[in-house]
């Protein structure tokens, strides 16, 4: 039964992960700029220039911790 909490928990992390990120990028969009090279791309760029690399890379390390924490208690054996 302890899995299925930590299953739960991973799962709730990686929500709030996406909904910070969703945030980060509505907030990011809404930024003007007036131009951007290919390789960081036009979302990146706006993400860097209005001071939000912070706060997008802690939302897309919640996403991958609580996948990595579902992962773990899916492929963990009982005995």
């Amino acid at each position: 039964m302890i899995f299925l909490k930590r299953a739960i928990i991973g799962g709730f992390i990686s929500l709030i992960g996406s909904i910070w990120t969703l945030a980060v990028i509505i907030s990011a969009n809404n930024y003007p700029i007036n131009g951007w090279s290919t390789p960081p791309g036009k979302l990146l760029t706006q993400i860097a220039e209005s001071n939000l690399t912070v706060w997008f890379g802690i939302s897309i390390a919640m996403v991958a911790l609580g996948i990595v924490l579902m992962a773990i208690e899916y492929f963990k054996k009982d005995n």
